[in-house]
C-alpha cells in the first residue's frame, strides 16, 4: 500500500497539474490531509485573523491511476478515515447561509476522543467521519478546490464515508484524483460554512471501469445509490439530481423510464449536501436492495 503526504498539496482540479504519485489500477493508497484551512486554527493563539484566504480547502494530490483514461470510469471505494484528535469549527459574517445574524467570527476548537466530539462541557457530538473534498480533473478548465461540479471536487457529502464507493467521470489520462476538507461530522447543508473540520488520513481503493461513463459523481453506499448534482442554485441541483438518478436507474438497471419514475416518486429521497460552496450540491438516493430487484449489480 502506497501513502501520500499532505505537503502535496493542490487548490485547483486540472488535467494541467503534474501528478506526485502513481498508483496501479486496483491499488490501495493511505492519502494524509490537512484541515480546510490548512490547520491555521488548531493552535490555541490563532483566530480568524490567522487564516489565508488562498490557501482554504487544500486538496492532497493529484494521484494518477494507470490505465485510466478519458470515457472510463474511476472508482474510489473509501476503506478507512482516520482522524486528528482536534478539530475545529467558525463562523463570520461573510459566510453560510446565517451569516447576517454573524457579528464577529468565532471559532470554536473541538477535541476528538473515545468516539465523540466535544462541543462543550454540556454536549457531546457523535463521530460521522466523511470526505468533503474528493475529486478527478474536470473536462476544460481549471476548477478551484472549494467548487463542486461533474468532477466531484468540494460535495461535501455526508454519505462520502468509510465503506462507500464513490464513481468519477475520468477526463484526463491517469485521472488525477486529489481530496481532503474531511469532517469529523457535518449536518446536511452545512448551513455555517463549516463542518468539524478536521485533518487525518484516507485509505481509498482506486479502480478502473472501462469505456464506461456518466457524467456525474455517483456514490454507493451498503444502503444506498445515489446520484451527486452541483450547480450556481439549488433548484438547479436538484432538477439535476433527479435527472440524474433517473438516467442511472434506466441504464443501470431493467427498470423503464416509467418505472423508474415511479419509483423515484415513492422511495426516492432529495437530499442538500452543501449550500455555501461557489456552487450548490444536491443527492438524490434510492435503496440498493430496489435496484437490485431489478438486476443492479456493483460494478
Amino acid at each position: 500500500m502506497k501513502n501520500l503526504n499532505r505537503d502535496q498539496v493542490i487548490y485547483t482540479m486540472s488535467r494541467e497539474h503534474a501528478p506526485v504519485l502513481t498508483v496501479k489500477n486496483g491499488e490501495t493508497v493511505t492519502v494524509h490531509t490537512y484541515d480546510c484551512f490548512k490547520d491555521r486554527l488548531i493552535p490555541d493563539d490563532s483566530s480568524f485573523d490567522s487564516l489565508l484566504f488562498d490557501e482554504l480547502n487544500p486538496a492532497t494530490g493529484p494521484i494518477f491511476v494507470e490505465g485510466a483514461k478519458p470515457g472510463d470510469t474511476l472508482k474510489a471505494e473509501i476503506l478507512d478515515i482516520s482522524l486528528a484528535p482536534t478539530g475545529v469549527t467558525e463562523i463570520d459574517s461573510e459566510f453560510g447561509c446565517l451569516a447576517h445574524l454573524v457579528k464577529t467570527p468565532a471559532v470554536k476548537r473541538l477535541p476528538v476522543r473515545n468516539g465523540k466530539i466535544g462541543f462543550s462541557p454540556r454536549l457531546s457530538l457523535d463521530l460521522k467521519p466523511m470526505v468533503g473534498v474528493i475529486g478527478v480533473a474536470p473536462t476544460g478548465q481549471a476548477i478551484p478546490t472549494d467548487t463542486p461540479d461533474s468532477h466531484g471536487g468540494n460535495m461535501d457529502c455526508t454519505q462520502i464515508k468509510t465503506g462507500s464507493s464513490i464513481y468519477f467521470p475520468v477526463a484526463a489520462e491517469g485521472a488525477l484524483l486529489s481530496l481532503g476538507d474531511l469532517h469529523a461530522c457535518m449536518g446536511d447543508g452545512e448551513i455555517g460554512g463549516c463542518g468539524v473540520e478536521i485533518a487525518g488520513e484516507v485509505t481509498l481503493k482506486l479502480t478502473v471501469i472501462p469505456d464506461h461513463q456518466k457524467p456525474y459523481p455517483v456514490v454507493v453506499t451498503d444502503k444506498e445509490v445515489m446520484a451527486v448534482a452541483s450547480c450556481k442554485t439549488v433548484d438547479e441541483a436538484w432538477a439535476k439530481a433527479v435527472e440524474y438518478l433517473h438516467d442511472y436507474m434506466v441504464t443501470e438497471t431493467e427498470l423503464t423510464s416509467d418505472e423508474a419514475i415511479m419509483l423515484q416518486s415513492i422511495a426516492a429521497d432529495l437530499s442538500i449536501c452543501q449550500t455555501v460552496n461557489p456552487n450548490k450540491t444536491v443527492r438524490m438516493s434510492i435503496p440498493l436492495k430496489y435496484l437490485e430487484a431489478y438486476g443492479y449489480r456493483q460494478k
